[in-house]
């Protein structure tokens, strides 16, 4: 058993289709078959049978399913470790979504490796609302994400809490107070954040749990189209407090909402028995700078 043929296991199970999964695989079905037939003869147990919906795990590859991407992981730490003793550099993958710069720089990211030289860094940025599950799982050794994402078998440690606030033009009637209630939205245009697709944002629940719908007319990835929005038609924003106070205009009133809706930003790993040396130290280096320079 190898990582090869446990990553064309892992894509079969996912897959269920020998043909869609050699196909991501750029290998032929007969090709990948036989990596499948080899690999239950190494275990000496049938690991997937053909039912009407496609290939299905059998009780064996359900438990080799729950294993297989660890020991994946493992062995990827293992190499870069051995890389690293023989004179090579580990490559420390890392993603970020965009509303985090603002309290994590991508020029203090990249001074860890001037600490560390022994390591090379390579940072992707993403929009807040991008599906990160998957792609996490398969690229990237840690991230930093705005709110918890539905990505799987991995660590959140908080490192700098926000909330859900209303920005307003300082000539709008809800400029008069640093503090509102969801139900003084009930009756506003309001324009906000974009979530994950297939998602609703988390002010919806709460104007439902209040008695009404919000009346949402636009949802922005970029922060300046909505104090454009602000400024020029009244309408109200729906931000996070990190990101306003980042990108503070001066025409722009902040206000808090009584009804707290959390949005934190958080410092994610996947979830291992034994954390290879360049994620533990990129963690704690992570959190040093967020204790010295952003206290809470």
């Amino acid at each position: 058993m190898n990582k090869d043929a446990l990553e064309c296991f892992i894509k079969v199970y996912e897959k269920k289709s020998l043909t869609s999964a050699a196909k991501d695989l750029f290998i032929t079905p007969q090709g990948l078959s036989k990596t499948i037939k080899t690999l239950e003869l190494d275990l000496e147990a049938e690991l997937f049978f053909r039912a009407p919906q496609g290939m299905e795990a059998t009780e064996c590859g359900e438990l080799l399913y729950a294993r297989a991407k660890h020991i994946c992981y493992l062995m990827d730490d293992i190499k870069k470790e051995i890389g690293i003793m023989s004179g090579g550099k580990s490559t420390l993958s890392v993603l970020a979504t965009f509303s985090t710069t603002s309290t994590v720089p991508p020029d203090m990211l990249f001074r860890f490796t001037a600490m560390y030289p022994e390591f090379q860094m390579k940072l992707r940025e993403f929009p807040d609302e991008y599906p990160l599950g998957r792609i996490f799982q398969e690229e990237f050794d840690v991230g930093i994400v705005l709110g918890e994402q539905e990505i799987d078998n991995v660590v959140y440690e908080l490192i700098q809490p926000g909330e859900v606030v209303a920005v307003v033009s300082k000539n709008h009637m809800l400029a008069q107070k640093d503090e509102i209630s969801i139900l003084d939205l009930e009756n506003e245009q309001l324009v906000v954040k974009s979530v994950e697709k297939g998602k609703e944002h988390s002010l919806i629940d709460k104007c439902l749990e209040h008695g009404f719908t919000p009346h949402i007319i636009h949802e922005f990835s970029n922060i300046t189209n909505a104090h454009i929005l602000c400024e020029e038609n009244g309408y109200v924003a729906i931000s996070v407090d990190l990101i306003e106070e980042f990108y503070k205009n001066e025409n722009l009133k902040i206000i808090r909402l009584v009804e707290k809706i959390p949005q934190n930003i958080y410092l994610v790993s996947r979830k291992r028995d034994i954390q290879s040396r360049a994620v533990s130290l990129f963690l704690s280096y992570v959190k040093e700078y967020i204790h010295e320079n952003k206290p809470f």
